[in-house]
């Protein structure tokens, strides 16, 4: 029993982890990676909301930079709709769409 309770033998002794503890260790080594989102001026706001309106009005494909806390994801499609009031956009894809957010978007490419 004394080599147990010298230096690290009490911790060598017995190995086992508890499935707690384990998920709080697999979460805090995935919030490492975490990012924080970009904050856009007015300006970029501005540029992006003409490129959503001028697709809109042409009815051209457009590519929407959503950002994401790990990675960002691009959804490309057809603005449809867009919500002022609701600070919204409507993106169709060939079977199915989605609204985003303004404040999830974070470019916009044409």
């Amino acid at each position: 029993m004394g080599k147990k309770l010298e230096g690290n033998g009490l911790y060598e002794s017995s190995r086992m982890i508890l499935p707690e503890h384990k998920e709080a260790i697999q979460r805090q080594l995935r919030d490492l990676n975490r990012r924080t989102k970009p904050i856009l001026d007015e300006q970029a706001w501005e540029m992006m909301l003409l490129e959503i309106v001028d697709a809109r009005s042409a009815g051209k494909e457009i590519t929407l930079v959503i950002f994401e806390p790990f990675a960002d994801k691009e959804l490309r499609g057809k603005v449809t709709k867009f919500d002022m009031h609701l600070r919204r956009v409507r993106i169709d894809y060939e079977d199915d769409w989605d609204w985003i957010k303004w404040d999830d978007i974070v470019s916009v490419h044409i």
